[in-house]
């Protein structure tokens, strides 16, 4: 069986790329920015680095907000002939900080108190009428806790408002949750499992848990509770693959979703071989698709000599 592994490059999907050399075949790893789609009124065609790409049996995407459409539109058509452990939906609810809420909120997933502001007039009117303070204010894309910041009173948040209004994009607005320590949860997804999770903890100069913030890591169990509302979270936006962000509180609640998160530094934190795990988690999955699939054209077949 042969696996494409399609993402920027990057230490994790280098190594995820070795570990799935012991399950499949063959092993390409892609590079997302040289895909391009082609459409006409008589079909659509996914075009690798100047050639139509070659079949796979199994196709593992990672990569930044940026290719989002990109990658739903591979998704999208490629869904029925190849295993992709993702719906075309996924990456347009993931990559978005406050869809990926609507859809966790929806699935009554529990999530922090959220507004979403389509300008800075509606914006200011929420911070001054609705909210306590510190407050989280947002962007709707971004990585590595960039666009992510806190204000500690009206007047920093107006502040914030005027930096940001430059881009005329929408805000979001969230409650800051109070924990014994800043700090979050992220556990690591594959199906129905958490494989690993970890505590991630903020510098003291921050309040943004991300390690390119300065944030540390540490290992952590979940508890029953907290494993449970990990597995719901992915589920609700159709991922068997990702990493889910859980508010460390007494009462849980998810911050985001993050469909190619950071994973070789965490294998010596949690001593799992996460890579293993989801190697062969593909692997698995990727026979099971191919028997129903090869199930589904014999019928079809059956059908036809009828």
């Amino acid at each position: 069986m042969k696996i494409g592994i399609i993402s920027l490059g990057g230490k994790s999907s280098d190594l995820l790329a070795e570990s799935c050399r012991k399950y499949f075949d063959k092993v390409d790893k892609l590079d997302i920015r040289k895909f391009k789609v082609n459409l006409n009124s008589t079909g659509i065609g996914i075009n690798y680095n100047g050639r139509e790409l070659e079949e796979y049996d199994c196709l593992f995407l990672r990569g930044s907000f940026r290719y989002a459409m990109l990658q739903r539109a591979i998704t999208s058509v490629l869904k029925n002939k190849v295993y992709i452990p993702f719906k075309p939906k996924t990456f347009t609810l993931a990559h978005d900080k406050f869809l990926t809420l609507v859809e966790l909120q929806k699935n009554k997933i529990p999530i922090p108190k959220t507004y979403f502001a389509a300008n800075k007039k509606l914006a200011k009117k929420i911070l001054k009428d609705n909210i306590n303070y510190p407050v989280i204010i947002k962007v709707q894309e971004g990585t590595h806790g960039k666009g992510v910041m806190v204000a500690e009173s009206l007047k920093s948040a107006k502040t914030i408002l005027d930096v940001l209004d430059q881009f005329k994009e929408p805000y979001i607005i969230q409650e800051f949750i109070q924990t014994e320590e800043t700090s979050d949860i992220r556990a690591i997804i594959c199906g129905k499992e958490v494989v690993a999770s970890y505590k991630r903890l903020a510098s003291e100069e921050e309040i943004r848990t991300n390690i390119h913030a300065g944030g540390r890591r540490e290992k952590y169990n979940l508890s029953k509770k907290e494993r449970k509302l990990a597995v719901r979270a992915a589920r609700s936006i159709s991922a068997e693959v990702c990493g889910v962000d859980i508010f460390h509180s007494k009462t849980p609640s998810v911050i985001e979703i993050n469909l190619s998160p950071s994973l070789h530094p965490v294998e010596g934190i949690t001593g799992i071989d996460i890579m293993g795990r989801i190697s062969k988690f593909l692997y698995l999955r990727t026979k099971k698709f191919k028997i129903r699939k090869k199930k589904k054209f014999d019928k079809k077949v059956g059908k036809k000599k009828d």
